[in-house]
């Protein structure tokens, strides 16, 4: 039987939420390239003349979910910085701290996500609306 130590097994779970964190850059960008698709769905789909409402309301929400973004942006950076001295320094106090961060970007990062897929839903239903042939009265 082969039993790792207790030092290692946390340097390897160390490394794995930093690794984590690393990917969720990746999903900012992806979410970045959603929100641009988003803009160019609404610039090239106006509503009809005297119905923006919905247009506006649809730019207000993906311009929500880009501060959201860029939010999110600024602090999973930050949190790569405070973990990384725990890899290097396994004697280094950790406190509740630590998985509260860690946890907090996590669900704000799935709530966003969750944000963008119902966006992206109602939008597309929006936009077959506006392509459906209206019947004449």
């Amino acid at each position: 039987m082969n039993y790792s130590s207790p030092d290692s097994e946390l340097e390897a779970e160390l490394q794995e939420i930093y690794l984590q964190a690393s990917h969720w850059l990746n999903d900012i960008s992806f979410l970045e390239t959603e929100t641009q698709f988003f803009r160019n769905v609404i610039d090239r789909y106006p509503s009809a003349p005297g119905a923006d409402m919905r247009s506006d309301e649809f730019k207000a929400k993906i311009e929500a979910q880009y501060q959201r973004l860029e939010s999110l942006k600024a602090k999973i950076p930050n949190f790569l910085s405070f973990v990384e001295p725990f890899i290097g320094d396994l004697k280094k106090p950790m406190d509740m701290d630590f998985l509260n961060r860690y946890n907090t970007l996590h669900l704000e990062l799935i709530s966003l996500f969750n944000s963008y897929r119902l966006t992206k839903s109602e939008l597309f239903q929006y936009t077959e609306s506006l392509m459906a042939p209206k019947n004449p009265a």
